[in-house]
């Protein structure tokens, strides 16, 4: 971090949260990169629990929030889960997907579903849920050792359904069993939101990731329509349930969601994340169309400019959407800092966060 800081982590992750200056900007991210953890803690992440702890340490050391704390470097390869879905990893940190399904046609896919069903339907332990949020969380801090901000994650089921499935059996059961995909979408949030209420806590953390992919690149992935009938209204329970707890709410989707902003910022949405740029969004746009009432997140290409970018490139961008989307601007790549960003490039990023200040 730089010397020059006037600011506590979590004064200036607040101030930010309220669209106030601070005494530089604040770095959000995912640390999930070899180098870059390497260069910040003395030591390469071997898999496991000192992965973890290595990774935390090199988060405290640049990034003033963050997510996924509990992600810990695992080694490749295939395992297949009860309900028989062969799942793969080919990267030690989140690399990976679905290799074979447990069903192959729309009549297994109701099956699952329908098990599925079941399963969001037995009650939660929220006693035990609320024990191991909190003994996790308070390992996590201890790795860290300071006041990085940590969200938690929250989101009405969208997303777990839809890559169950396959986006094209989702499509035929959105079309065929409708009622199935609602009833998934209805059980998960309940099941969401009694966990809000057992474990959101302000003094732990000012903010949560809500979050739904809900775009490709220059289009939404569903219909308009859709999303204000099936997914806006239990993403806007989940963000009123964090607001009775006085935590914001930062939305956090891939692609393109230019369309649908103004409906997000209707479902209780407070920031926006990663703010895809190759995906066709603008930040700049955005934070003159929307930055008196959003806070913003990203913006800084991981895809392109991060990986096969120079130093210089990324000290121009990071300086321009600096000066265009700030106060109210957390710097960060779209999405996470992972194994395909050059470390020359995440350091030119966070000096440029350290030292530039805005116009």
């Amino acid at each position: 971090m730089s010397a020059r800081d006037q600011m506590t982590k979590r004064e200036r992750v607040e101030a930010t949260l309220m669209l106030q200056e601070t005494d530089r900007v604040p770095v959000y991210d995912i640390l999930i990169n070899d180098d870059a953890i390497e260069h910040f803690s003395g030591r390469r992440p071997p898999v496991g629990e000192e992965g973890l702890k290595l990774r935390l340490q090199a988060t405290a050391r640049c990034l003033d929030m963050t997510r996924m704390v509990g992600v810990a470097p695992q080694p490749p390869g295939e395992s297949t889960d009860a309900d028989g879905f062969v799942r793969h990893r080919d990267d030690h940190w989140i690399g990976g997907g679905i290799r074979r399904r447990p069903f192959s046609d729309e009549e297994g896919a109701k099956s699952w579903l329908a098990k599925a069903l079941r399963g969001l339907s037995v009650p939660l332990d929220l006693k035990g849920h609320a024990e191991a949020f909190r003994a996790d969380f308070e390992k996590c801090r201890a790795y860290l050792g300071d006041d990085t901000v940590v969200l938690h994650e929250y989101g009405p089921g969208l997303d777990w359904v839809r890559y169950s499935l396959g986006l094209e059996l989702f499509s035929y059961l959105s079309v065929d069993a409708p009622e199935m995909i609602a009833e998934y979408i209805e059980l998960y949030t309940q099941r969401e939101i009694q966990k809000i209420h057992a474990t959101a806590d302000r003094a732990l953390s000012p903010c949560a990731l809500t979050y739904g992919d809900i775009a490709y690149k220059g289009a939404l992935m569903h219909a308009p329509k859709w999303l204000r009938r099936e997914f806006l209204p239990s993403l806007k329970r989940i963000d009123d349930a964090l607001h009775e707890h006085d935590v914001k709410c930062l939305f956090h989707s891939d692609g393109d969601i230019t369309e649908i902003i103004p409906d997000l910022i209707a479902a209780g949405v407070d920031g926006l994340n990663p703010i895809e740029v190759v995906a066709g969004m603008d930040l700049s746009r955005v934070a003159e169309q929307y930055g008196d009432r959003l806070f913003l997140t990203g913006g800084i290409d991981i895809s392109q400019l991060m990986a096969n970018g120079t130093p210089d490139q990324v000290r121009q961008v990071c300086r321009r959407a600096i000066d265009d989307a700030s106060p109210g601007y957390f710097i960060g790549s779209t999405t996470e800092l992972d194994n395909g960003s050059r470390l020359e490039n995440i350091l030119a990023m966070l000096e440029t966060a350290w030292a530039y200040r805005k116009s």
